[in-house]
């Protein structure tokens, strides 16, 4: 049995969707159980969004996920009705339908449990199974939504409930690169990553898998594969064992724009301080980055933008002067933790070399995160991609063929 997450871009038309249909259809008649995983088709999250900001920007994020819901729902029928025109028996179901249960947070629930009864009852009968990613619902029987990434962090849940072989996460791009192909005109599609690896590159800008799908599938050892929806050919092979004989040191350059520091100065107590506020991140639930601060009397955090509101909250409590800057990340990812001072120091060498003012960010293991101004991140990310020989590289395998 396999779970398959189709993306926004893949599911953008009614070409595609049929498209998707035929290929399941093939694959149902080699003798596959299949869940599908779907998410809104193209922008229809965004134009629910404005339909909204037409009625009032002052949101309820409980009127919020009921409205975004319905995009994938309607993802979920068109491919139910393509498949049946492909002869193939298929149930589509919400995510409450489906059994997974979430937290409270609208706008950014967490998966708590999943009831697989339902769809494993349509597997028996022969059915594929479409469920409508990125939602669930609460203990109170609201409709709830995971936020960003949400249909790759449901597909992996699922997979990993259901003890599929694998977790196929279709997308619009080939798999996984050295570094944003976009922007990196050297970047090469890397076959496969350990999930630490894989991780650490979603967490510092990889945008082409959400970090919670990673979490899902990590303790189980349920391997992901990312590839394009438009063929089968390659992809990036994710999964937690590492290959033999991997002579390079580097998995890949990222970057991440829209991250936001925020400089508190003068600090007395700055330790106290520091655990109070990095407490108070916590709590809330955001993701944050301490600083190194040469300044005794400094301290720096960075959050993401998402997290601005919650953030300033926390901040214009700090009792010190605070200022706020718009930054983004540049990381260089290692095979090995034990190479991380040599590759800092590369790094830092490197943004001398380029005058190109940084910060360094604490308590990195596997990877090497500066910090610097929006502007500089595209050009430090070639620079550092070069410098690593990541651009001489013809076909590069970071965790060996699984």
């Amino acid at each position: 049995m396999i779970v398959q997450k189709y993306g926004g871009t893949s599911v953008e038309s009614v070409s595609n969707i049929k498209g998707i249909a035929r290929k399941v259809a093939l694959e149902k008649a080699g003798g596959q159980d299949l869940v599908i995983v779907v998410s809104a088709m193209g922008d229809t999250t965004d134009e629910l969004m404005k339909l909204a900001d037409h009625i009032t920007t002052r949101h309820h994020k409980r009127d919020l996920d009921m409205l975004l819901s319905t995009g994938e729902q309607v993802t979920v029928a068109l491919l139910c009705m393509a498949l049946r025109e492909e002869g193939v028996a298929a149930t589509g179901l919400t995510g409450w339908q489906a059994g997974i249960s979430t937290t409270t947070d609208h706008g950014g629930a967490s998966i708590l449990s999943i009831a697989p009864e339902r769809i494993q009852g349509e597997l028996k009968m022969g059915n594929v199974v479409v469920v409508a990613g990125f939602q669930g619902i609460t203990g109170d029987g609201d409709i709830s939504t995971l936020g960003r990434g949400g249909s790759d962090t449901t597909a992996a849940a699922l997979a990993t409930k259901l003890g599929a072989e694998r977790c196929e996460i279709y997308t619009d791009v080939e798999g996984v690169y050295t570094s944003d192909p976009r922007y990196i005109k050297n970047a090469v599609m890397i076959s496969s990553l350990t999930y630490e690896e894989m991780l650490t590159m979603a967490r510092r800008g990889a945008g082409v898998l959400h970090p919670k799908a990673i979490e899902h599938a990590m303790p189980h050892n349920v391997p992901l594969v990312v590839r394009s929806s438009m063929s089968r050919v390659g992809g990036t092979w994710i999964h937690g064992s590492p290959g033999k004989g991997v002579s390079h040191p580097v998995c890949g350059v990222v970057f991440h724009k829209g991250r936001f520091c925020y400089t508190l100065s003068p600090i007395q107590n700055r330790m106290e301080i520091k655990r109070l506020i990095s407490s108070r991140l916590t709590l809330w639930g955001m993701e944050y980055d301490t600083l190194i601060e040469e300044g005794g009397d400094t301290l720096a955090f960075l959050v993401a933008e998402d997290d601005l509101e919650r953030a300033d909250s926390i901040f214009d409590r700090a009792g010190a002067i605070v200022r706020r800057d718009r930054k983004a990340t540049v990381t260089v990812v290692a095979k090995d933790k034990k190479t991380c001072p040599v590759i800092r120091d590369k790094v830092r060498q490197i943004l001398q070399e380029n005058r190109i003012a940084f910060h360094t960010i604490e308590n990195c293991t596997n990877h090497v995160t500066t910090v610097v101004e929006e502007s500089h991140a595209i050009d430090l990310a070639s620079l550092l991609h070069s410098a690593f020989g990541l651009d001489e590289v013809q076909a590069f395998e970071a965790a060996g063929i699984y």
